[in-house]
């Protein structure tokens, strides 16, 4: 049986302005972001809404170890409305806040170990263009104790509403739009040919691929600061349509490979992926060339206008290394003694998305995704 579902009712908002006015904050609310964005969209309205901040608990993304501490005093508030604004740290952690208050760790809510009842209203409202976290149930966090980091799925994490006002985007530096919008491609390209893909969760990820190789392509071309707004509003919506494919039907070994590398080297999440993106494609492409990697590649070749015979592959990699190089892993801080347990961890710690693999991996075919690449 194929299942799809859109769960949060989607809002579109022309700006920041006529969402705050629809809202309606009150002291019953609490509004989660981050420091700058409360200072530049919050503030100014003078809202008796309560207010927690993501860098009063630390930086980075998020850790079992920072929702814990957020918890604690966000139970304090006894509020019934979550709004939250911010990247998917922010949206992955608000998740949290909406759920009925227990005496359990983050770490046993990951684990599966804690009851998760969604007791209040949650709005999510991105301000980059990668995780799509405001259309999935789910959340992802680092945890340090294992080294790696874990996701959670579970339908009391997903939000009422999800807010999209491009004009939250047009403040984004250049270089934090591309690593951002390189995580909505990994989830585009690897929810088209996860095993549970079917002809409505492939209409959002192949769109999402065209929206973005479209936005990408503009952003090469102009160097001016106002190619960031000219598309903001495509890079968002690819964000947000790839969002709701992988939340339906999952994304695979290119966010396993990435969790070790982000989690002990600190990479940003959407470049860490874009690391490991043509590299695991490329041994889908050799265990199993037919199917839905060659649909992949049409794809490609007809969004990148390649002229016959260039592959298309070798079109996106030339495209995606002009807006960010690639290097080695070696040059993120990973060691050549990293390999091994990197494949172990991702094996222990990922079957979760592993099995969401086009073919299966095995785990020596892992580590030598992480040998050619350091």
């Amino acid at each position: 049986m194929k299942q799809f579902q859109i769960k949060p009712v989607i809002q579109c908002f022309s700006s920041f302005s006529e969402f705050s006015e629809l809202s309606n904050f009150t002291q019953e609310d609490c509004i989660f972001t981050v420091r700058h964005l409360h200072e530049k969209w919050f503030k100014p309205l003078a809202s008796p809404s309560s207010v927690l901040l993501f860098e009063d608990y630390g930086s980075g993304e998020p850790t079992d170890e920072m929702i814990d501490h957020i918890l604690a005093d966000f139970n304090k508030l006894n509020c019934k409305r979550v709004i939250a604004v911010g990247g998917g740290s922010v949206l992955d952690i608000a998740k949290f806040l909406a759920l009925k208050p227990t005496m359990s760790s983050a770490l046993d809510m990951f684990e599966g170990k804690a009851p998760l009842v969604k007791d209040k209203e949650l709005i999510l409202v991105p301000t980059t263009c990668g995780t799509g976290s405001e259309m999935t149930s789910i959340s992802i966090a680092g945890i340090p104790s294992k080294g790696t980091k874990k996701g959670l799925v579970a339908e009391a994490l997903f939000a009422d509403k999800a807010a999209l006002i491009p004009e939250l985007l047009y403040g984004l530096p250049r270089q934090v739009m591309v690593t951002s919008s390189l995580d909505a491609m990994a989830h585009a390209m690897e929810s088209f040919v996860a095993p549970r893909a079917h002809a409505y969760s492939e209409l959002f990820s192949m769109e999402s691929i065209r929206l973005l190789l479209k936005s990408y392509n503009i952003l090469l071309s102009n160097d001016k600061a106002d190619a960031v707004q000219n598309v903001a509003e495509d890079l968002m919506k690819a964000s947000n349509y790839a969002g709701i494919a992988f939340g339906n039907v999952g994304v695979g070994a290119v966010h396993a490979l990435a969790y070790p590398l982000g989690e002990k080297y600190h990479v940003f999440h959407g470049e860490a992926c874009s690391r490991f993106l043509s590299a695991v494609f490329q041994v889908y492409r050799t265990k199993k060339p037919g199917g839905k990697t060659q649909s992949l590649s049409l794809l490609l070749a007809q969004a990148l206008d390649c002229p016959e015979g260039q592959d298309p592959w070798e079109a996106m990699d030339k495209l995606l290394d002009q807006l960010l190089p690639s290097k080695p892993l070696r040059e993120y801080g990973m060691t050549e003694a990293d390999i091994e347990p990197f494949a172990d961890s991702v094996v222990r710690e990922q079957q979760r998305l592993l099995v969401n693999n086009y073919v299966e991996l095995s785990r020596d075919e892992i580590r030598d995704i992480f040998k050619k690449l350091w």
